[in-house]
């Protein structure tokens, strides 16, 4: 990554075995920085107090004479987190490279970002978020998100992770930075589509949809059992848990797989399949389309 001032100099190599960050030992700065892991950077008073509130009060303040330049100013962060944070805010000639794109260091870096009011790196990762890998990571990103004030991505980002397995171990971490209230929003939006769902099975076994019957036999709802009515509300039940979105649902294929039960029940009086596998079918998706609407 290029930077605003690229020629070092001699004096600068020194600094540089002094522990100095090699990109951040400029011999034109007025202020050093130091990371809790004893790396030092040399930076320019003025970029900090452009970029953040907490440093442009902080210099404002009155400064001995006899205060020495080279006295290290400790961050409480690590190298890693520092020399990124800089990386967005000082002028480059190219985008910004962030030496890890993991939930923990992000998260990290956006807390150091607002304990020093750098609106400008908040922003930045914000942005980041919308592309790979982050896509592919819905749930950290919506964690991010609820955490750091992307209150207009929250919402987008609860439908994103409904397909997300919340019971992987590989999710713990994210799941504890949460606040209760955006883990029970997640959880709230999966248990609404599964009791939408359900209550179109409830009126199955009430025989209350006229579209699931395939013939019109005074017997034929004698024919379909509890233990019938049962198997499918637990297979459905079963699904959802899987996929909570509800997108299987809409696959023809499932309607298929495994509910073969249902459909081999034919009517003694007429020998026609009793329940009508696309009624049910067109009832359980117009259900998941009304709750996709109200949410979307």
């Amino acid at each position: 990554m290029s930077n605003s001032v690229s020629t070092k100099t001699h004096s600068e190599d020194n600094r540089a075995s002094d522990n100095y960050h090699p990109s951040y030992s400029f011999p034109s700065a007025d202020i050093v920085l130091l990371s809790n892991d004893g790396v030092k950077f040399r930076v320019h008073s003025s970029i900090l107090a452009t970029a953040s509130k907490f440093f442009h009060d902080m210099f404002g303040m009155p400064r001995s004479a006899a205060e020495n330049p080279d006295d290290a100013l400790p961050m409480g962060e690590s190298s890693k987190v520092i020399s990124t944070l800089l990386d967005i805010i000082y002028p480059h000639d190219a985008d910004p490279f962030l030496p890890s794109v993991s939930f923990k260091f992000l998260r990290r870096l956006l807390t150091s970002a607002e304990k020093y009011d750098l609106a400008r790196v908040n922003h930045y990762v914000r942005l980041l978020t919308k592309t790979e890998p982050f896509l592919s990571r819905p749930l950290e990103v919506y964690a991010l998100a609820c955490t750091f004030g992307w209150d207009e991505d929250t919402h987008k980002l609860s439908l994103q992770t409904l397909n997300v397995d919340l019971s992987s171990p590989a999710y713990v971490d994210v799941l504890k930075s949460m606040d209760s209230a955006s883990l029970h929003k997640i959880l709230q939006l999966r248990w609404e589509i599964k009791g939408e769902v359900l209550k179109v099975v409830q009126k199955f076994e009430d025989a209350d949809i006229s579209e699931m019957w395939g013939c019109g036999c005074s017997e034929a709802g004698d024919l379909v059992s509890t233990d019938d009515y049962e198997f499918f509300e637990n297979f459905i039940r079963s699904e959802l848990d899987k996929y909570p979105d509800g997108s299987s649902l809409r696959c023809q294929r499932f309607w298929y797989d495994g509910l073969e039960r249902l459909w081999d029940i034919k009517c003694h009086q007429c020998d026609k399949p009793v329940l009508e596998r696309r009624g049910v079918e067109t009832a359980v998706i117009s259900a998941l389309d009304q709750i996709h609407f109200k949410y979307n």
